[in-house]
């Protein structure tokens, strides 16, 4: 401990000798009693020559102390997460843990349909927001999409729409049918089939098909079992195109909703559309519905209606007769015998 800047009481030994009186230096009363504390003078001047041992010595612990506790954090960062991943390593050590694999859907698109980000299949064909290529929207000028351009000639109504196989593309179509096999059965005249035929000339058949392209008073025996004749004329599907026969079925059973969409023109003029859809209803058998978009004559040349059978019975809404302007519809109740449009 250092002295008393002032005044310090030391307690001496007997005997113990005592320093010279320095020069100029007044000399102190000595009591000769050695029980008895004695006083000594110091100059002001002396206290820079207090010696600071002690005080260096702790500064050098404390920082060998700081040292020492960052080595054990920068140690202990490492060592703990290591002790703490074995102790629950082993802790779980009797648990099974089971992966269940991710399953990816896909979706498989009808022939000339393209899937979208969202998974649903479009026509790239004919679809106004997705023209050529999915994503692509044609602007405000255009009023369809016509072989995967913008275009000025009407548009394919029907949402999901699919070409019926060989119909339409670079190929044109005269006098042709093709058979659609459907996950449900379409009902006529009380008769049942999922396998529909389609001719170009307007005509779906629930039996035997023609192609015949020259029309005729009903019934028409060219044609075997349940018919519709949509709009049976001369059509013709012309190549580089949107013109096709299309179909969709929508909804859930047992409220299905099967769409055959006809876009067409007439034989030796391709500008002149023909565009109507034949609808059925699932939960309303023995019912269809005709309805028409666009017609360029009204069915000038055209019949119209539906028979049993090549011997009948049958319904006749037109023959020969410009009947059916824009949004026109007729439906006809083959249980009833009826029709209304």
């Amino acid at each position: 401990m250092h002295p008393n800047v002032w005044n310090i009481a030391y307690s001496t030994a007997p005997n113990k000798p005592q320093p010279p009186p320095q020069p100029q230096q007044q000399q102190a009363s000595l009591i000769s009693n050695a029980s008895t504390p004695r006083q000594v003078n110091i100059k002001m001047n002396d206290i820079s020559n207090i010696p600071e041992t002690d005080t260096s010595r702790r500064r050098i612990c404390l920082k060998l102390l700081f040292f020492l506790l960052c080595c054990l954090c920068v140690v202990g960062a490492g060592v703990v997460p290591a002790l703490v991943i074995t102790f629950l390593a082993s802790q779980n050590s009797g648990i099974t843990t089971t992966t269940i694999p991710s399953t990816t859907v896909t979706v498989t698109c009808a022939t000339g349909l393209s899937q979208t980000s969202s998974g649903t299949c479009v026509n790239t064909q004919i679809d106004f927001n997705n023209c050529g290529s999915v994503g692509y929207v044609c602007s405000s000028n255009y009023t369809s999409c016509s072989t995967g351009l913008c275009s000025s000639t009407p548009a394919v109504a029907l949402s999901g729409a699919i070409p019926v196989p060989g119909f339409g593309g670079s190929i044109s179509v005269d006098d042709q049918t093709v058979t659609v096999v459907f996950p449900l059965s379409i009902t006529l005249y009380n008769y049942s089939s999922n396998s529909i035929t389609v001719s170009s000339n307007g005509v779906l058949c629930l039996g035997s098909c023609s192609s015949a392209y020259s029309n005729t008073v009903l019934p028409s025996s060219s044609f075997g079992g349940a018919t519709v004749f949509g709009f049976w004329d001369d059509l013709y599907i012309t190549s580089g195109s949107s013109q096709s026969v299309y179909y969709a079925v929508s909804g859930t059973a047992p409220n299905r909703i099967t769409t055959f969409e006809f876009y067409e023109s007439h034989f030796g003029a391709s500008t002149q559309y023909y565009h109507f859809q034949i609808i059925f209803y699932e939960n309303l058998p023995n019912i269809v519905k005709c309805l028409y978009f666009e017609t360029y004559d009204g069915g000038a040349s055209a019949t119209i209606g539906v028979q049993q059978s090549g011997s009948g019975p049958s319904m006749t809404y037109s023959y020969n007769n410009a009947s059916v302007s824009y949004n026109t519809t007729v439906t006809f109740d083959t249980s009833a015998g009826t029709y209304s449009g």
